[in-house]
This record gives structure tokens, sequence and C-alpha cells, in this order.
């Protein structure tokens, strides 16, 4: 009887030491450093610890004033990224370098969270390592109020109504995946336009290729789109929250699509309410401003 009361008893710690650990809250974000540093020396550092912690640089650029944003990839990323049909968003991961105040923060995407969000078919916690190992770690961070647990992550809107992650805006449609990533490719490389070329990354073993886009407004009508003023409503609170960008235009198949905002702005940010002065209210216009330009792309 002691024998079977013991094991009943055990059985019972695993299941609740289990469910807790499955109730565990998973934040956005993570900060590496904060440091009195030099912003340009600070970079140069960065690529220097991602590439030999074994990263691929695939892409960089400077959104605005105090802010450089690297993106990642390599084998392991590559090959979650081939699992699944839109597992293409996540093959590239993005990197932090901020200026704030007297100090450089690095910060970066966490995997793990983005595996869950985006709901992929492997295990990103040999990245996450792997970013640990190379930037270092400081704390997660980005979620204080809203239960972003892995079970909620793979189903998660931000309220009725909003895009789910297999909602994406559908841009163009062409005969071949080749004649797709051509026309994309050459799109944002297009000049004087708001939208421009980040990174590719061309992903072994599917038909997926992923653009990293650049957005800048060139004119007062294209305010709602640029990454700077997104940035200024959304990421008022520190840590800095700059590693949301760039945002990301997949080619799977002939089928060229975007997360929509709605989504992508949403689990990123899922702390941030619907009215106030920093709240998705704000960036009412935002959402329509870049699926329309982003279709625009592929307009005659």
């Amino acid at each position: 009887m002691r024998k079977f009361t013991a094991a009943v008893a055990l059985l019972a710690a695993l299941f609740i030491a289990s469910t807790a650990q499955g109730a565990d809250i998973i934040q956005p974000y993570i900060l590496a450093s904060n440091n009195t540093s030099n912003l340009e020396n600070s970079i140069a550092e960065t690529l220097e610890k991602l590439q030999e912690g074994g990263f691929e640089i695939a892409g960089q650029y400077s959104p605005f004033t105090d802010t450089n944003i690297i993106v990642v990839t390599n084998d392991t990323l590559k090959a979650i990224a081939a699992k699944s049909k839109r597992s293409g968003y996540a093959a590239g991961q993005r990197v932090a370098v901020n200026r704030v105040g007297g100090k450089v923060e690095v910060s970066y995407i966490n995997p793990v969270y983005i595996q869950y969000a985006y709901r992929l078919d492997g295990n990103m916690q040999a990245v996450q390592d792997q970013l640990k190992a190379s930037l270092g770690y400081i704390k997660a961070y980005g979620v204080e109020k809203t239960k972003t647990t892995a079970k909620k992550l793979k189903k998660y809107h931000y309220m009725f109504g909003m895009q789910y992650f297999d909602d994406p805006s559908e841009l163009a449609k062409f005969k071949s995946h080749q004649q797709a990533v051509t026309a994309t490719k050459e799109a944002l490389n297009k000049e004087g336009d708001a939208l421009s070329l980040v990174y590719r990354i061309d992903i072994p073993g599917s038909e997926q290729t992923v653009f990293g886009v650049s957005m800048k407004a060139t004119n007062d009508d294209e305010s709602d789109l640029d990454d700077a003023f997104q940035m200024s409503i959304v990421d008022f609170q520190g840590p800095k929250k700059n590693a949301y960008l760039p945002y990301e235009i997949l080619v799977t198949g002939n089928q060229v699509e975007a997360l929509h905002m709605r989504f992508r702005m949403a689990v990123h940010f899922p702390d941030l309410s619907m009215m106030g002065d920093n709240s998705f209210m704000k960036l009412m216009s935002s959402p329509k401003a870049i699926e329309k330009a982003l279709e625009g792309l592929f307009e005659d």
C-alpha cells in the first residue's frame, strides 16, 4: 500500500511539474548585454562574435539613428525552415545593437518564442543556446501581462477578428518558384521607393526563399509604413525591442506572401493595449499601408 501511495504521489508530482513547465511564459526578446561602449565598435564586435559562434551574416541595416539590425542564419535554422510550408519566416534570426543614453544594448529575438509563434516543426533551443554563447544573456523580456505560453503562442492572435499566423497577405503568384524569387528580388532592388532589400535566404530542400524588407517613407503619404514611425509608437519601454525589424516577404512555391501586420506586430508586442498613446490604435492605418506597398511591388 505504501509503495502504491508513493507511486501515485510521484506521478502526481511529475504531472504538476510538467503542467507548470508547459505553462511557463516565453518572452519574445533577450537582452544579451548593456555596456558603456561605442556604437560602431559594438556593431563590429557583435558581427565578429556571431561569425565566430557559427552564424552566417545574411544582412544588416540601420533603420534609424542609433540602431543597427543584423540578421543571421545557419544550417540549423535552414533545416528547421525547410520542414513546413511557412517555416521559412524563421530562417533569419534578428539581432539589434542600440545606443540608449550612454550605453549600447545588444538584444535578439528569442528563437524559442519564434518556434511556437511560427508553429515550427523543430526545436529552436539549440539556436537560442548558440546565440547566448556568442552574445551573452542578461534576461528575457517583452511580456509582463500577457500569458505567452507555448500552447497559446501556437494559436496566437491578438483578439477576435485579427489574423493568425496562417492568415498571411497574399501578394502575388507566378508560374514557378524561380520566377517568383526573381520578381521579388528585382522589385526590392528598385530605387526610389519605400521598400528596400535587407537580406535574402534561400532554404535548401524546399521551395522557400525569405527576403528581409526595410520600410522607409519617401513622402508624408507613406509615413504609416515607416520603420521608425512604427517603432516610435510601440517601443516605448526599455530595453529596446528593435529586433522586431525587418519585415519579411516569403516566396513559397510559386506564391509570394507576407505575415499580416496585425499578427506580426501583435505577436512581437503582445502587451500593447488597443487604445491609448502607445497602442495599436495609433497604428490603425499601418497594416493596410504595408499590405498595399508590398502588393505594389508586383504591379506593372
